[in-house]
């Protein structure tokens, strides 16, 4: 019998293959012994090569994404050295839509399955291999006629990583940049009754989080509120992500989403741009004020974790319009706010209408853009930095009392993130460091050196920024004041007074005694800080990161 390797090089060690999967149950009916190796894009050549050759498979089957193609470049030439009587077969979005250049390019490979590939992986193992055409394409069954991509077996070892899984395949929509807008893309759905059978056996496994895949969950509004309702009443210690579009959502789906357990759904929501023109040349045809008006109410119930995308060097949108967009997509609020950038795909209209946007990008994968005719290479390159600071002040939670007096001081909130980066380069600081006190300090000095007057409002707010994640009693030195040494003193002798025996008890604050060793104590110095957050208590006393308010 031999040997089938699939091999899926993940983004992170996090990630699982679905695909790969899937692939594995279609053909396990067929006289070959299959295994999956997963790996990540963080590991050596060297490692992944040892792993793969100690098998010693007869066929190796690479799935290939934009995120892994140059470590299977890298890795191809390698494998075909320790293993030169392997077949290679190649498949996966970034080798389907052009797959003579691969085979031009690499000789390595022997096969490429094109597009969804379950039916054409397994007419090719099927014929053992006896195929003249290097390139297959074959028409899938229905989406519901697939077996279920997941084994009891894969567990538990996957049980702590995302778990991908699609309810749906294809999409309606024709968003000129994805591969899903492509007519071969035919939105497909599973039958609800499997659909519920299959996330039973994955919440049976009790993973962290169950990612859903479908390109637009809730398009179809029956489909998508029966598996909503399915999960609220199951109510899993899970998290489950979807990918939907606001504009959809109904009030009755909207009542659903309002009663979810806190915790229970996330959603990620791609916004792209806000700019009409943008839009429409990218065929999106979303209101940005009813966007607005669903997003703001999705978060006003507090239970679901809400993820907004904008995605910069897109058609028609120069840095004014990019600017109108990044503050329409922040003043959301939204839990998360990703700035991403234009990749043009091959096998996308995007690709195709590259000269005529002046669209110049990498050549390699991501294939993400340097420029076009609106945005320069050196307005994008802004645009990154803007992106490296708003991951680390914003998205970050960890900043987000001093921003929330500092941001409106400024015009927009792009124009706090524009000055905050020529403030930053200005003293050649290390845009990357993840360091919070490093940026902290930065973060101090850029307001004190533009709003001296508010020196003690800011310096309280990032004591309390501080106080939200300190794992431990003390402040960093240049947090440190008279004010923290009088806060712990008084803060200690008041919780101490309530000791019992080895536990302090107050109201429903129940601490050990090596609790009370950690608690970081808090006084305000400003009074509009005291006044806006404290003011009936003089003291804070943070136990394990979550504040509680003393009346001393």
């Amino acid at each position: 019998m031999k040997k089938l390797l699939l091999i899926g090089v993940n983004a992170r060690y996090t990630h699982s293959n679905l695909a790969l999967r899937y692939l594995r149950n279609f053909v396990d009916d067929l006289e070959y012994k299959t295994e999956i190796f997963e790996f990540s894009i963080n590991q050596d050549i060297l490692t992944i090569l040892e792993q793969i050759a100690h098998v010693k498979p007869d066929i190796l089957a690479f799935s290939v994404y934009i995120w892994n193609t140059e470590k299977i470049l890298s890795l191809l030439p390698e494998v075909k050295k320790v293993l030169p009587d392997s077949k290679i077969i190649l498949g996966g979005p970034e080798v389907s839509y052009n797959p003579e250049d691969w085979l031009t390019k690499f000789p390595e490979i022997n096969f490429i399955v094109c597009g969804a590939g379950e039916a054409g992986f397994r007419y090719l193992l099927k014929n053992g291999l006896h195929e003249e055409n290097a390139i297959i394409r074959k028409r899938n069954p229905h989406f519901s006629d697939l077996p279920f991509p997941y084994l009891p077996s894969d567990f538990p070892e996957i049980k702590d990583k995302y778990i991908y899984y699609e309810s749906s395949r294809g999409c309606s929509f024709k968003c000129s940049y994805c591969l899903s807008s492509r007519s071969d893309q035919a939105l497909k759905f599973r039958n609800i009754n499997i659909v519920k059978e299959e996330l039973k056996f994955l919440i049976e496994q009790k993973p962290r989080i169950i990612k859903f895949v479908d390109r637009t969950f809730n398009i179809k509004k029956e489909h998508s509120r029966k598996i909503w309702k399915f999960l609220i009443n199951l109510d899993p210690d899970i998290t489950f992500h979807f990918e939907i579009h606001s504009e959809l959502l109904e009030d009755e789906d909207l009542q659903i989403l309002q009663n979810c357990p806190k915790g229970l759904f996330q959603f990620e929501i791609g916004i792209q741009s806000t700019n009409p023109e943008t839009l429409k040349a990218i065929h999106r045809t979303n209101n940005w004020e009813k966007t607005a008006d669903i997003v703001h109410q999705l978060i006003s119930f507090g239970n679901i974790h809400v993820h907004v995308d904008l995605i910069a060097g897109l058609p028609y949108e120069d840095m004014f319009g990019f600017k109108k967009s990044f503050n329409d997509v922040f003043n959301l609020k939204a839990d998360h706010f990703q700035l991403g950038f234009l990749k043009v795909l091959p096998g996308t209209e995007m690709a195709e209408n590259a000269d005529k946007f002046g669209i110049i990008s990498t050549d390699m994968s991501p294939y993400i853009i340097l420029k076009n005719s609106w945005l320069s290479f050196d307005d994008l390159n802004k645009i990154h930095k803007i992106e490296t600071l708003l991951n680390i002040f914003s998205n970050s939670n960890k900043f987000n009392t001093t921003l929330k007096y500092l941001i409106p001081k400024f015009d927009s909130s792009y124009d706090f993130f524009s000055d905050l980066l020529d403030f930053l380069q200005t003293s050649n600081f290390d845009l990357q460091t993840k360091n919070w006190k490093k940026n902290a300090v930065k973060l101090m000095q850029f307001a004190n050196v533009l709003f001296l007057n508010k020196k003690e409002l800011f310096f309280d707010c990032l004591r309390w920024d501080w106080c939200l994640q300190a794992k431990s009693h003390y402040y960093p030195e240049f947090l440190r004041s008279d004010l923290n040494i009088k806060a712990k003193q008084n803060g200690f002798e008041y919780l101490n007074s309530f000791k019992l025996k080895d536990k302090i008890q107050l109201d429903k604050i129940e601490l050990t005694v090596s609790d009370l060793k950690r608690v970081i104590y808090f006084i305000p110095g400003s009074e509009e800080f005291k006044q806006d957050n404290l003011p009936s208590a003089e003291i804070v006393a943070f136990v394990k990161g979550k504040p509680n308010l003393l009346q001393i």
